[in-house]
């Protein structure tokens, strides 16, 4: 027996329909962040591993196991946008031409995780970075930009969590206090996380497992390790959301699952996910630009996952519409069909036809399912007249129209 493949598991063949949701999500998502200024950039799929290694840390997950490397090369397939988005700041020397830019960027992204619901190993990012300010109205814009292009796309159930983790001082002291306050408490954390607690505390409180959740939320973190500038930053944000409308969550345990974050960090999430709740997340990364060789220039970010959103639109549905389809009574009258569909394709409308032959009833079936508004039909008849029958498939109404006037009578129906 001939062996049929199937995809890689954790990759995901996207049908038609998704396809089409995809699409309608893209453009939804870039409409809103055209309005608010940021422009596009496309980057590569391939990057070194080095920047990933310096930009996300080395004891993240990302760097330690789920890197898909070029073998024999020093070569990843991108694990996440941000720091590609900075190394292509840098090459570029964008900090000379302005001091302030704003950009997003969509595609797909690569880890090599266990696969779960809501977790891939090929994932789309739509994401959004902003280069050169620490004002914290621009974390506001950030926020408000994420939640508004989730809204726009049909999201309507969510949850932003909030956090900071302060400067670089700050994250110093706690990963100490951390470390010191977990130490007795070892033994009782997982196998990573006791390795995690030696080479970076922080990556504890990232942790997944019941048994290390419980440690974290013993300790009744609160916001004593951060400094006065930094604990003033993040409260005028938060009320500068609340002035906005904006319902948050703080979060004292969150610190995100990569390194370069400092102060504002946030998260979006919904319960339609399960365990992987996360729609998208973000935050500040001050120190990235310096760490990456650059000048001192602060930076926050955001991304949002579109397989995630996707998830949560289950019951939402699209459907394949088709403006036109062309049915012939015969196969003999097929050519005259084709020199139809051209001329409607030349107007912009979508348009098909059958290539297999079926009869008429068949095709009038296919035309249904395709989601055709209107079915043109051509017999001898209308041949030997010089006339073509229009169907208007939701009005179930069907007329006998001049062939000249069959681009003029379809705008009227589609456009009514």
């Amino acid at each position: 027996m001939k062996k049929i493949y199937s995809s890689i598991r954790g990759m995901s063949d996207f049908d038609p329909t998704k396809s089409l949701a995809f699409g309608e999500v893209i453009e939804k998502a870039k409409n809103v962040l055209k309005v608010f200024n940021y422009k596009e950039i496309i980057l590569p799929i391939l990057e070194e591993k080095d920047l990933f290694i310096k930009s996300v840390g080395e004891t993240t997950d990302i760097v330690e196991r789920q890197m898909f490397k070029i073998e024999g090369k020093d070569i990843v397939l991108r694990p996440e946008g941000t720091a590609q988005v900075i190394r292509y700041y840098l090459q570029n020397s964008l900090h000379k031409s302005s001091n302030f830019h704003k950009f997003f960027y969509t595609g797909p992204m690569f880890r090599g995780e266990r696969p779960q619901k809501g977790r891939l190993r090929q994932f789309h990012h739509i994401g959004a970075e902003a280069i050169g300010s620490n004002s914290y109205y621009l974390d506001a814009e950030m926020i408000v930009l994420a939640l508004k292009i989730l809204d726009e796309v049909g999201v309507s159930k969510k949850e932003l969590k909030i956090n900071t983790l302060g400067c670089d001082g700050d994250k110093i002291r706690f990963s100490q206090y951390l470390k010191e306050s977990l130490s007795s408490k070892k033994s009782r954390l997982c196998d990573d996380c006791q390795k995690r607690l030696d080479r970076n505390p922080l990556r504890v409180l990232d942790c997944k497992s019941q048994q290390c959740r419980k440690e974290v939320i013993a300790l009744n973190l609160e916001k004593e390790h951060i400094c006065g500038d930094c604990q003033d930053k993040f409260q005028n944000l938060l009320v500068l959301l609340g002035d906005l409308g904006i319902k948050f969550t703080y979060s004292p345990y969150m610190v995100r699952g990569l390194d370069y974050y400092t102060d504002t960090v946030f998260e979006i999430s919904s319960d339609k996910l399960g365990s992987q709740d996360a729609i998208g997340a973000g935050g500040r990364y001050n120190n990235l630009i310096k760490y990456l060789g650059g000048p001192d220039i602060p930076a926050i970010g955001f991304a949002l996952g579109l397989e995630r959103i996707f998830l949560t639109l289950a019951e939402k549905k699209l459907e394949e519409k088709l403006d036109v389809f062309v049915a012939t009574t015969s196969q003999e009258l097929l050519g005259l069909g084709i020199n139809i569909l051209g001329q409607l394709r030349e107007e912009g409308l979508s348009c098909d036809l059958d290539y297999c032959a079926k009869s008429l009833k068949g095709q009038m079936r296919s035309a249904q399912k395709k989601g055709s508004r209107i079915v043109v039909i051509l017999g001898e008849e209308e041949v030997a007249n010089n006339t073509l029958l229009l169907k208007d498939m939701d009005k179930s109404i069907q007329k006998t129209i001049k062939k000249e006037d069959l681009t003029l009578e379809i705008n009227k129906i589609i456009k009514a």
